[in-house]
């Protein structure tokens, strides 16, 4: 899905504070001050590689390091547009492009994307596409390599790009939640189950797996081969693996509540109703029980033109003379919704945005009246499923 279709190094509902660096798709790009403390520790890490291959180059090591990290910066930057480009062109709208420690995510504005294998397949292409022109950036350095002088100050920085992009790309593409392979998987499983939220809870178990296993290779590799574990590395990899198992949990977690939504049987709030016109006589609106179930349903009050205005109310209706009419006896309905026998929970949830003060939903087969929501007791239900 679209709204979750962050980039492998991130997964965060918006975009925060930090430095705008232009539009692009007609979204702000921003760049989050938590950037800067991963450049620095990108130059860092990069510069002692650059001292042993470049002794001579001292001090200016760390300078290299850290346009190494804004080269970085770039990679990650075409990997979100490739995201953003992808999207725009299934029709979604971009909300922001962020670039932060982590890396970066997309974000697109929320859209009623329908339950279907096209959908699903849609999510699956924006989600690879990312890693897909890292791998593609990664491969096309590689060629260039052999065109610069080894050991150069250009060589250096290209051999960066070049690791930088294939590792981008690869490891984005490990399937599980909130790496982009775990969006793609997710999207598989939601071809498979018709559910993109089960897609989702199963996508973010492998992201777990997946968490587990960067520590473990940190720890055990080193062992196997007779050595010992780095503890820079332990450190790094851990750090990794805590922030994908906890956007794993997080995207479990939502995609549970929305599950029970997308599973929820409005059997258990639809009451049966039928309507009865404005000058009907209360005595056969009262006696009037349903020929499937005998159960006496709810009466629905017309008003002279046709649209429900209330409901009788049976405790005063029950002791009413024999020539007095409905409309005598009836409390308004308020604001009200109406929808189809087989409405579902999303679908009614999704109608309500555009109703919010809605109090009731009237069910209709076709043109007749057959059911009767209070939706108070559908978000009560709801909540308790």
């Amino acid at each position: 899905m679209p709204e979750q279709t962050a980039s492998a190094d991130a997964h965060a509902p918006g975009a925060s504070g930090g430095l705008r660096l232009g539009t692009v798709l007609g979204a702000p790009v921003q760049l989050a001050w938590s950037w800067f403390i991963a450049a620095g520790a990108i130059a860092l890490l990069f510069s002692p590689w650059i001292s042993r291959v470049r002794p001579d180059l001292g001090p200016g090591a760390y300078v290299i390091g850290l346009v190494f990290a804004v080269v970085l910066f770039g990679s990650v930057f075409l990997h979100e547009l490739a995201h953003a480009v992808a999207g725009r062109v299934a029709g979604y709208r971009v909300a922001a492009i962020e670039l932060n420690v982590w890396g970066g995510f997309t974000r697109f504005e929320p859209r009623e994307a329908p339950d279907s294998p096209r959908a699903a397949w849609t999510s699956f292409f924006i989600s690879v596409v990312g890693p897909v022109v890292n791998l593609a950036l990664g491969g096309i350095g590689w060629l260039l390599l052999d065109s610069v002088g080894r050991g150069s100050v250009t060589w250096l920085l290209l051999f960066g790009f070049v690791f930088a992009n294939l590792a981008l790309g690869a490891v984005n593409l490990l399937p599980g939640i909130p790496l982009d392979g775990g969006w793609a998987l997710q999207a598989v499983f939601w071809r498979i189950t018709g559910s993109p939220y089960m897609g989702t809870i199963l996508a973010a178990w492998a992201g777990r797996i997946i968490a587990l296993g960067f520590v473990g290779l940190a720890i055990l590799q080193p062992l196997l081969v007779g050595g010992r574990p780095d503890l820079v590395t332990v450190m790094w990899t851990t750090a990794i693996a805590v922030m994908i198992w906890v956007s794993a949990a997080d995207a479990a977690k939502n995609a549970t509540r929305a599950r029970r939504v997308e599973t929820f049987d409005m059997r258990l709030v639809i009451q049966p109703a039928v309507a009865a016109s404005w000058s009907a006589p209360v005595t056969e609106a009262l006696e009037y029980a349903d020929p499937g179930t005998g159960r006496r349903p709810l009466i629905v009050v017309l008003d002279r033109s046709g649209i429900p205005y209330g409901l009788v109310d049976r405790s005063s209706a029950q002791d009413a003379p024999g020539s007095a009419l409905v409309h005598e006896h009836v409390r308004p309905l308020g604001p009200w919704i109406g929808a189809p026998r087989d409405i579902t929970a999303p679908h009614l949830l999704e109608s309500l945005t555009h109703r919010p003060k809605a109090t009731h939903c009237l069910v209709l087969d076709g043109d007749s009246l057959v059911g009767f929501i209070d939706l108070q007791e559908f978000f009560d239900e709801l909540l308790d499923h």
